[in-house]
């Protein structure tokens, strides 16, 4: 086996036991993008305009996760300074400058702004992780906002989906009665009716409320377990269905 080979063999298993790591740390972590062997953490101190060097460094992974996008690509330093590693998520509106040898980030928050500087051992491993992590950022620009909506997401699912029809047959979209949804004051079900439930039943959305709905139930897991059930209710009404007569042999 030639030198090359071996090489590429023992990064691929030293890939598999970083990532089996931090799958323990997080099991949403689905893959690394990329990694560096060593950094260090630094802190722009803005009211006295100096950086600080923070009890932060070790290994870095940029990861992609499997969850919502405001948390999908995650940088995170492995510490061996302390027994608190340190994550960061990677958001559209995080700005960054690979300045050799630190690669400065600035994130903005609700009006605040964190500019944190990583300090790379390997100049190569900054240049990578730069490169990947400005692809992060782009992909993250190019998904549309998260609206607020104040229409129920089971509501909504049931407005936008029945009735679906299956041949000559109707199957209605089922949904939580509005008059048993958990009380927010106390966490028990209401047993008195909603003086508006007629209207919410027969919501109809104009074309610019269903796009809007649309842009914020997909975020919603409860819609999402809604559309998955309906659509296993609709596969298996297929695959029961009997032949019609003019199917047989």
């Amino acid at each position: 086996m030639s030198s090359s080979k071996i090489q590429d063999l023992s990064e691929d298993t030293r890939r598999k036991a970083n990532l089996r790591v931090l799958q323990r740390l997080d099991n949403r972590v689905e893959d690394i993008v990329e990694s560096a062997s060593h950094v260090g953490l630094y802190e722009f101190s803005q009211s006295e305009q100096k950086w600080d060097k923070k009890p932060t460094e070790g290994s870095l992974f940029l990861v992609k996760r499997s969850c919502e996008a405001s948390s999908r690509f995650q940088l995170i330093i492995l510490n061996r300074s302390s027994a608190e590693n340190w994550t960061l998520d990677v958001t559209s509106r995080m700005q960054l400058q690979n300045t050799d040898p630190y690669l400065i980030l600035r994130q903005k928050e609700e009006g605040q702004s964190a500019i944190l500087g990583i300090w790379f051992h390997n100049g190569n491993e900054r240049d990578n992780i730069a490169s990947l992590l400005t692809k992060a950022i782009q992909s993250l620009e190019s998904l549309p906002p998260k609206v607020e909506s104040n229409i129920d997401p089971a509501i909504a699912a049931a407005t936008l989906l029945s009735p679906l029809t299956l041949g000559n047959h109707t199957i209605p979209v089922q949904h939580a009665p509005i008059n048993k949804m958990p009380n927010p004051q106390n966490g028990r079900a209401s047993s008195q009716p909603t003086n508006d439930l007629p209207n919410q039943q027969h919501l109809v959305l104009d074309k610019k409320s269903l796009q809007l709905s649309l842009l914020s139930l997909i975020q919603d897991e409860r819609f999402l377990d809604l559309i998955h059930a309906q659509y296993l209710k609709v596969a298996h009404a297929r695959a029961n269905r009997k032949p019609n007569n003019g199917d047989s042999a």
